[in-house]
């Protein structure tokens, strides 16, 4: 996506920080780079995707291999959602993640912007019984820092012994398992 429509999406201040304390939080982002991209953030406030893409980038640039780091900062993200934040409000279990998800409601609550570059975060399928659901995901967010943000989410309620997302297959769904 270019810079130009890139600038055309908002992320909420939330977001951004949640990434950052995460990140912090495993040692993973330091120096005056990450500082100088967080100084002025205000949770409440909406800020240039840009802005979140640029520490995404210092993590990349930074660690050859950055998925897993991604996928776990993800993971951090969404429990300190729910520990802190309106997650406890929100869901009661781990199968409340996904059906919050349903229609983009989670996502569109931190990405605003033009329909066609905003995409979408949807609860495809769920198969509670059998423990498996479909989400596709049309976001910008980095796929591997959405995997991590599936776990978080669906493990920060405490209810799940076992929680699989993969999007190998195609990067744009995650398959999950759950028990």
């Amino acid at each position: 996506m270019s810079k130009g429509k890139m600038k055309k999406l908002e992320v909420f201040g939330a977001t951004i920080q949640g990434f950052v304390n995460a990140c912090k939080n495993l040692n993973i982002v330091a120096g005056s780079k990450a500082t100088e991209l967080i100084s002025d953030i205000e949770v409440n406030r909406w800020y240039p995707f840009e802005r979140l893409r640029n520490i995404e980038k210092i993590v990349i640039e930074s660690y050859e291999n950055a998925k897993p780091i991604l996928e776990r900062a993800g993971t951090e993200m969404m429990l300190t959602w729910y520990k802190f934040g309106p997650g406890k409000q929100i869901i009661d279990n781990g199968v409340d993640f996904l059906k919050f998800q349903s229609g983009s409601q989670g996502y569109a609550s931190v990405v605003k912007g033009p329909e066609n570059l905003v995409g979408s975060f949807e609860l495809v399928k769920l198969e509670e019984n059998l423990g498996k659901a479909l989400i596709h995901s049309t976001t910008p967010f980095n796929k591997d820092l959405e995997r991590g943000i599936i776990i978080g989410g669906m493990s920060a309620p405490g209810d799940l012994d076992y929680i699989d997302v993969t999007n190998d297959e195609d990067e744009h769904y995650f398959n999950i398992e759950f028990h």
